[in-house]
């Protein structure tokens, strides 16, 4: 389902964009064969700029260094999830689209998403049919989303794309400390998120008290509840 640009006012439209061989992708998600899966059909249509990331600080290294068109972004990878990853990316390159890759359809997830800076919201079942006619929509400047959810959008009441601050604890924590949150809830030990982050081990502790405290948490399994309802690390 193909949008026009104006959040307040989205509209349904029918003609697709003629074919843009030209244009630069980089496609982030943990699963190999996902990854070159969409590579592989990206090349058939004649798109063959194409860059490979294995979780989201990596999609952010090479988006900087590269800058593509779109990124094809998969929600819930380890060591940065997709919705940090894609603000990041919006904030240093605001000219490059975001199209998010998910199994989950859920509103919190997509509301998210496109508040963090998507474009576009595809479900992984059917990434093969939609997400070439999604890349040509979002390079264009438009929102895609696939058409179940676009239905389930127009269908529904208030407003269609929620901004950050409407999320009253994700906003509470800083962008670093989500990134340790997340990697606390992947149960990694302080070494190893101090080096991942390049800090030192005190200023982990640091991060991990202010977490609890703002969002009045004081265990690792709470942590990791609170993780994986918003989102930040997946179940699978």
């Amino acid at each position: 389902m193909i949008f026009s640009t104006h959040r307040d006012k989205l509209q349904v439209k029918s003609n697709p964009f003629q074919e843009d061989i030209g244009i630069k992708i980089l496609i982030a998600d943990d699963h190999a064969i996902i990854r070159e899966g969409l590579k592989s059909l990206l090349e058939k249509k004649g798109i063959m700029d194409i860059e490979i990331a294995k979780n989201g600080r990596e999609a952010i290294e090479l988006a900087i260094a590269h800058h593509p068109d779109v990124v094809i972004m998969d929600i819930s990878m380890p060591n940065l999830n997709g919705m940090d990853a894609t603000a990041t990316i919006r904030k240093a390159l605001p000219n490059t689209k975001i199209i998010a890759l998910s199994m989950h359809s859920s509103k919190q997830s997509i509301d998210k998403m496109f508040a963090s800076g998507a474009s576009g919201y595809i479900l992984k079942e059917s990434a093969v049919d939609e997400l070439y006619q999604a890349i040509q929509e979002v390079n264009n400047g438009n929102f895609y989303l696939t058409p179940s959810i676009g239905r389930m959008y127009l269908n529904g009441k208030g407003p269609l794309f929620k901004d950050m601050d409407d999320f009253p604890k994700s906003r509470k924590i800083s962008k670093k400390e989500r990134e340790v949150l997340q990697l606390v809830a992947e149960g990694q030990k302080t070494r190893d998120i101090a080096e991942t982050l390049s800090v030192s081990i005190k200023t982990i502790e640091s991060h991990r008290r202010n977490i609890m405290k703002k969002l009045n948490i004081f265990t690792i399994a709470g942590l990791t509840k609170f993780a994986i309802k918003e989102g930040m690390v997946s179940l699978e």
